[in-house]
């Protein structure tokens, strides 16, 4: 299997101990991988290349519904015996009413943080890619032929603050996620474990390779880096106190307050302090978010400043 399938089989073993959440990942996968037909009254079509996949949707719409289902099977691709699965749920009036599935326009605002992730998680079950950490490039996706679907499923991965972007290939959108400190952040969140623990082996050890091949004088570099970035953080910390007089954002408050008082701490220090004591959520790569944010502040009070 591939390391994708893996980590799909690992989200499909994983359960939820809230219906709620069971409803934003059926949700998810429906949305991202389903045909809504009229013809004989409302009935979803769902279609996946693993069976798996097909049993974990059953599962969880009996939990909530009275379901009538039929599966059926069929090789696209007789040279490798390719074969798709297709569950036909037949009078599904109450689920695409309950999940609003004919809506194109969807607002999770109102959602909790938890329900978010569920619902990255159904997404990326159907219609997510991602490459083995051993591989050269560093790269996870979640596709879909609409673009409304993916640019909610790139603010649903930005809310957490990991970057995405978004690009098309040939009809297909596509959220993307490129560093691997950020690809893992995101398995991490949605609920990956087991290949979690490999993915992070196979990063741990590289980065060990790649220090081992180094001098002292990289480390007294990197530490030096660490001081110069905590000087100019601190520096913008100190010029925003006294010169920017609107209210800062709680998130971007909270960085100030760990940095003002760990003052020589590194980044991934400052982040074990936040993760123990304030937000145990946030991730690296959001933590940088912020402090570049904070210096964006900075730079635009200046240009005020020298109008």
């Amino acid at each position: 299997m591939s390391f994708t399938s893996d980590v799909k089989e690992d989200l499909i073993n994983r359960t939820n101990n809230d219906i709620s959440l069971d409803i934003m990942e059926i949700e998810g996968m429906l949305r991202l991988s389903s045909e809504i037909s009229l013809i004989g009254g409302l009935s979803i079509s769902f279609t996946q290349g693993q069976m798996s996949i097909i049993r974990k949707l059953i599962t969880l719409l009996k939990g909530k519904y009275d379901i009538d289902y039929e599966i059926e099977s069929r090789v696209v691709n007789r040279l490798d015996n390719h074969t798709v699965y297709t569950a036909l749920i037949k009078n599904a009036k109450d689920i695409v009413s309950d999940l609003n599935l004919l809506l194109m326009n969807i607002n999770f605002d109102d959602k909790t943080d938890e329900e978010k992730i569920a619902y990255l998680r159904g997404a990326f079950i159907v219609k997510g890619s991602v490459n083995d950490p051993n591989s050269k490039n560093s790269h996870l996706e979640i596709s879909s032929s609409s673009d409304t679907e993916i640019i909610l499923i790139q603010k649903l991965m930005n809310h957490f603050e990991l970057n995405a972007r978004i690009s098309k290939r040939g009809n297909i959108y596509i959220a993307y996620l490129k560093s691997k400190e950020v690809i893992g952040d995101f398995l991490y969140l949605i609920g990956v474990t087991k290949k979690m623990e490999y993915y992070e082996d196979v990063i741990i050890t590289k980065e060990i390779m790649t220090s081992a091949k180094r001098s002292i004088n990289l480390d007294i570099a990197n530490q030096n880096k660490t001081n110069k970035a905590s000087l100019e953080q601190l520096e913008t910390i100190n010029y925003l106190e006294n010169n920017y007089h609107k209210e800062l954002d709680p998130k971007l408050q909270l960085v100030i307050k760990i940095r003002k008082e760990n003052p020589e701490s590194s980044l991934n220090e400052l982040l074990d302090i936040i993760h123990d004591n304030y937000d145990s959520t946030l991730t690296k790569s959001g933590l940088n978010h912020r402090f570049r944010r904070l210096k964006e502040l900075e730079e635009e009070t200046k240009r005020k400043k020298n109008q």
